[in-house]
């Protein structure tokens, strides 16, 4: 089964079930077998990662056109393929690169007319997975494990508004006013760097560069470099100004993780999140507050760093983990 792959281009990849299960993440079986193909193959990653944007474009999601519209539009393709039409009542079969080529001119078409219309864009991504993506302003995006952001690409010629859930790290070009609007709160800045992370009806921003302002619940906080803020313990207004070491709080971009005065229930989820497992732990244990530390790659390891404070142990069973006090 898997010989075959070792033959396959980037198409090939796009087109294959099991390969587009992976990169939309909703399949445990074939993350794990795509994530040892992958390091076997080292050879084959320009035409991974070709595949992979493929298959991640057609996962954006755009807001349907009516059935008037939709109509208008085929009735255009209709008139302007009248002699492609007599041509392929001569040639009977084409190539399957053919074929793609002439669903990629149709494509265009269709994206120019939903472009028109100016459809919302989501990327999601889910457990166990990051994804580095550019905005249409050329703005970078880094997202964490199961995080999504949605915006209108017809938009950012004026006011530049990404909607977050999740957390994400955002390098932000130059321009218009840019606006990251989340479940619990907004960030407005011009030109900057800064995380942002809304998870569990919470918002915490720290700003690498430049100047960003953070709004929630009616209250107001302008941050520079070094600087963050985030939602009170009752999540009603944001708590004042504080320093930030901002790379330990973007350390999850290279894979590592720091959690300061956390409950190990918090470390617990980031966990699930970033290897893709499901944790079991006695509910004791959750409550505990301590700094907790791990990277990501090695689940043994990862396990042994938190749970050293805690005299506990734990048992791996596939994609599940028990963890008890010793």
């Amino acid at each position: 089964m898997e010989k075959k792959y070792t033959k396959y281009d980037e198409l090939d990849f796009a087109e294959d079930p099991s390969f587009i299960r992976w990169v939309k993440g909703k399949d445990q079986k074939a993350t794990a077998f795509w994530t040892k193909w992958i390091s076997n193959n080292p050879e084959k990653e320009g035409d991974i990662k070709a595949a992979k944007s493929i298959v991640q474009s057609i996962q954006i999601k755009e807001r349907e056109p009516s059935e008037t519209q939709i109509k208008n539009l085929w009735d255009k393709i209709d008139s302007a393929t009248a002699t492609a039409e007599k041509e392929t009542a001569v040639v009977r079969s084409i190539g399957r690169r053919r074929w793609i080529g002439y669903a990629a001119a149709a494509c265009i078409g269709l994206v120019a007319f939903f472009t028109f219309y100016n459809p919302t864009t989501t990327v999601d991504i889910g457990a166990g997975e990051n994804l580095a993506y550019t905005l249409p302003d050329n703005s970078k995006v880094d997202l964490n494990a199961d995080s999504k952001i949605t915006f209108k690409a017809g938009d950012f010629d004026g006011e530049r508004i990404v909607n977050l859930e999740g957390e994400a790290f955002f390098e932000v070009e130059k321009g218009q006013s840019f606006k990251v609007i989340t479940p619990n709160g907004t960030v407005e800045v011009l030109g900057t760097s800064f995380n942002v992370n809304t998870r569990d009806g919470n918002l915490v921003v720290d700003c690498r560069t430049g100047k960003v302002r953070v709004t929630a619940n009616g209250s107001e906080q302008i941050l520079t470099k070094g600087l963050g803020t985030k939602l009170n313990k009752e999540k009603s207004v944001l708590e004042p100004v504080y320093e930030t070491d901002i790379s330990k709080q973007t350390g999850w971009r290279s894979g590592d993780f720091y959690l300061v005065d956390a409950t190990f229930e918090q470390a617990i989820e980031e966990m699930e999140r970033q290897f893709n497992i499901s944790i079991d732990c006695e509910t004791a244990l959750t409550k505990r507050v301590g700094n907790y530390t791990f990277k990501k790659g090695d689940l043994e390891k990862a396990l042994k760093e938190v749970l050293f404070q805690l005299n506990a142990e734990y048992t791996i069973n596939g994609k599940k983990v028990t963890i008890k006090t010793k």
